[in-house]
């Protein structure tokens, strides 16, 4: 195995080595995923694997699992979007800065809507509101009358100007996957829709196998349904922390890529569908509390609700870090769905656990004992 040369950097506030592995520091390192693997299963973690520039070097799963297992990414499952808008970059069947209602005509006729374009889709600046309350429980979909999950994500409310806010939710990623159907279908690649697109470009090529739940109408679950093992997530990981490229044959654009990688909107810890790890921060995920709790107090109507729910962002926005150096990049979902792609320590983590599990994870603490020099 590639001994990577030894580097140490700042991460997340704490102190790490770079090298996943070093002269005479195998033991060290195995040490070191073994209190990352026990800081997991403290806080209900099923699964961990770590790869060192592509070979497995640790594996750890409580029983009833194993590292081949699939397991639901809930959320972890967005960044295969971007991945799909990447490619179509790519081929020249879209543009980051292009307007959706270009391709979903119902949009045209939306003041605010019209000026949507897909790197404020990806990126979660839209101003589209989330419907995770109604969309993301089959239960709530069905109460709510609700069978295309597309078509319900199209009509939803703006809630704001493009660009101005980060709204997390999966009304974007629906909107997205139908944007997407339309320009493979305009294009005649043959492909059905997102899924097939990335079936025959990317897991097809990784040898993966990632399965996609499916609403009544058909809809690909793309903002938080797909279900995959972390041998094979990992390969996934492997291939973005490769800069595109899986055993020789490039996959995705470099350029295109790296485009993915960066913020683009309100939210400086999210990218174009990948969380954005920086020197300093605090766990990504922690930014959405304060914007979950202010759509609520929206949905629920009313001026004083919705000042309330401004005081509640701007106090948000007031205690998060000042963004530091982009060191990393995570896909990420709920119950701490991870996989961590770190490109200077040449490693590539996958980290799951259940849905609904223990509170108190934190992706600084679990990188600490993971990397700590």
């Amino acid at each position: 195995m590639p001994t990577p040369v030894r580097l140490v950097l700042l991460l997340l506030g704490v102190q790490l080595a770079c090298a996943c592995r070093s002269t005479g520091d195998d033991a060290a390192f195995l040490a070191r995923c073994q209190a990352a693997a026990a800081y997991s299963r403290e806080h209900g973690g099923e699964v961990m694997l770590v790869l060192c520039e592509g070979t497995p070097v640790f594996r750890d799963a409580i029983d009833g699992f194993s590292t081949g297992t699939p397991h639901l990414l809930a959320s972890g499952t967005k960044s295969f979007s971007g991945i799909a808008a990447a490619l179509a970059v790519d081929e020249g069947l879209l543009r980051f800065d292009e307007l959706v209602s270009d391709t979903i005509t119902e949009w045209k006729s939306d003041p605010r809507k019209s000026r949507v374009t897909v790197r404020q889709l990806l990126s979660l600046a839209s101003g589209l509101e989330s419907l995770g309350a109604k969309i993301d429980n089959p239960r709530n979909a069905r109460a709510a009358g609700i069978t295309d999950r597309a078509e319900a994500s199209i009509d939803a409310r703006m809630l704001a100007d493009p660009g101005e806010r980060f709204i997390y939710g999966p009304s974007s990623y629906y909107v997205f996957g139908e944007l997407m159907k339309r320009k493979l279908a305009a294009a005649k690649t043959g492909d059905a829709d997102v899924v097939a697109y990335l079936t025959r470009k990317v897991f097809v090529p990784l040898g993966i196998s990632p399965r996609f739940l499916r609403d009544e109408a058909g809809n690909a679950n793309l903002p938080g349904g797909c279900r995959v093992s972390a041998e094979e997530w990992a390969t996934f990981g492997e291939m973005v922390r490769n800069r595109g490229v899986h055993g020789g044959t490039r996959i995705v654009g470099e350029a295109t890529l790296a485009e993915l990688m960066k913020p683009h909107g309100p939210n400086p810890a999210y990218g174009l569908t990948w969380w954005i790890l920086r020197d300093g921060g605090a766990d990504p995920e922690d930014a959405l509390e304060s914007e979950i709790a202010a759509e609520r107090l929206e949905l629920k109507g009313g001026a004083v609700r919705e000042r309330m729910a401004e005081r509640i962002r701007e106090r948000g926005m007031a205690s998060a870090p000042e963004p530091g150096a982009i060191v990393g990049t995570m896909a990420a979902g709920k119950g701490k769905q991870r996989l961590y792609v770190l490109p200077a320590q040449g490693l590539t983590v996958v980290r799951f656990g259940p849905l609904e599990g223990p509170r108190g994870y934190e992706d600084r603490e679990f990188l600490q004992r993971l990397l700590r020099d």
